[in-house]
């Protein structure tokens, strides 16, 4: 994998970990990033999950998560580009409220499905299916 165009995420405030074929992002307890932030957490979902050893991905919401409407539209506008740039076969929205709901409700891929959970090992054994 060329990394020189990829956000390292030790930078910023989310993470990333690969579980077998899926590509996990962490956003936890994220009240709205800074717009670097965000950038860099589409940047680095586009550019990672496009690799050939990511098949599905997830995007994980901590407990404190409150996206606004405003952020709601735009991951689901950015998101929707995105996955259908990686060609994933699946892409998951995980939170315990309903801001996983939310952010489903936004994102339109083509030829992926998309899902939302409320529980990380229900969506990672979706997302291995």
């Amino acid at each position: 994998m060329a990394t020189e165009n990829v956000p390292n995420p030790d930078d910023y405030e989310w993470e990333f970990e690969k579980r077998g074929t899926v590509g996990v992002w962490f956003m936890k307890g994220w009240q709205g990033f800074a717009d670097a932030d965000l950038e860099a957490a589409s940047d680095h979902y586009r550019e990672r999950g496009r690799n050939s050893d990511i098949e599905a991905t997830l995007a994980v919401f901590g407990d404190e998560t409150n996206l606004p409407k405003e952020t709601q539209e735009y991951m689901g506008e950015e998101w929707s580009v995105n996955g259908e740039y990686t060609g994933v076969d699946r892409v998951g929205f995980v939170s315990d409220g309903v801001t996983a709901m939310a952010v489903k409700a936004q994102v339109d891929i083509p030829d992926a499905e998309v899902e939302s959970f409320g529980d990380l090992d229900a969506a990672l054994d979706w997302a291995r299916s």
